[in-house]
């Protein structure tokens, strides 16, 4: 099988491939390379907020009418050097930013309070029908119900919305749950021995299914482990070629270079200061 694969690689890539890649491909990929060496150095720290274009815009406004002047020198630092400008912008628009991020964050609740309800008409028809009627009936009341269906389905939800497989076992377990308390209370509470017989063996089957709930959980997890590491050990290969290509002397003399005439010559792409 192995012979048979190389073969095939082989005879599917043209003799001539190395030197069919003109120069002028080869300089793109270098010139690619060489920018994103600095551009990852750069982006490791940063995870701000980052404003749209509209949400520019909208901080902007406000600082023109608390500060004309600003928003004038604003807009010509826009022009010129973009990093200090959000810089600056943070700083004299916060009342603005802090608007804006509360609503992203109230809009992203808005959507997952959304997307669970969508998700319980689907799985449990019935809590999503009785929390749709009290929503208009009873404000209060739904509210404190959605609280209690959301602290009994979340488990299973948010498995459900990473793993559609393991979301089912979980509902299937606790479903199996729920049937295993019901039998012991009835065992406990029945005299008729006929009939604690009767439950008991019904019990036995509840136990008997959990348990093959269990190991298909871990079979799940194990295999999310194996993806993973697989995941894992690409990026550890990706890191180690380009390490190694980074190693090269010429690449770091055309880096270097680029990089000084790109300060020197141009806008830096991030704020050194």
């Amino acid at each position: 099988m192995f012979v048979a694969i190389v073969m095939v690689l082989t005879l599917s890539i043209s003799p001539g491939f190395s030197a069919e890649k003109d120069a002028g491909e080869k300089a793109k990929e270098e010139k690619k390379a060489a920018e994103s060496i600095w551009t990852q150095e750069e982006e490791a720290g940063r995870r701000r907020f980052e404003p749209t274009e509209e949400e520019i815009e909208r901080i902007m406004k406000s600082v023109k009418e608390s500060d004309p002047a600003k928003a004038k020198e604003l807009e010509e630092l826009r022009k010129t050097d973009a990093p200090r400008f959000m810089n600056q912008l943070r700083e004299y628009g916060k009342e603005e930013f802090g608007k804006i991020i509360r609503e992203r964050i109230d809009g992203w609740r808005a959507q997952r309070v959304a997307e669970f309800l969508d998700w319980l008409g689907r799985e449990y028809e019935p809590e999503a029908k009785e929390l749709a009627g009290l929503k208009t009936k009873d404000p209060n009341l739904y509210n404190k119900k959605y609280e209690l269906v959301w602290d009994k389905y979340r488990a299973i939800y948010e498995a459900w919305r990473r793993n559609p497989e393991l979301g089912k076992v979980l509902k299937q377990d606790l479903a199996l749950r729920t049937r295993c308390d019901e039998l012991i209370a009835k065992i406990k509470s029945e005299k008729d021995d006929k009939k604690r017989a009767e439950l008991g063996k019904q019990l036995y089957e509840v136990v008997a299914d959990r348990f093959d709930l269990i190991v298909r959980r871990r079979q799940i997890a194990y295999e999310e482990l194996l993806r993973r590491l697989k995941e894992l050990q690409d990026q550890i290969n990706e890191q180690k070629n380009e390490i190694n290509k980074w190693r090269n002397e010429k690449f770091k003399e055309e880096n270097v270079r680029q990089r000084i005439k790109e300060l020197t010559e141009g806008i830096p792409k991030f704020n050194w200061d």
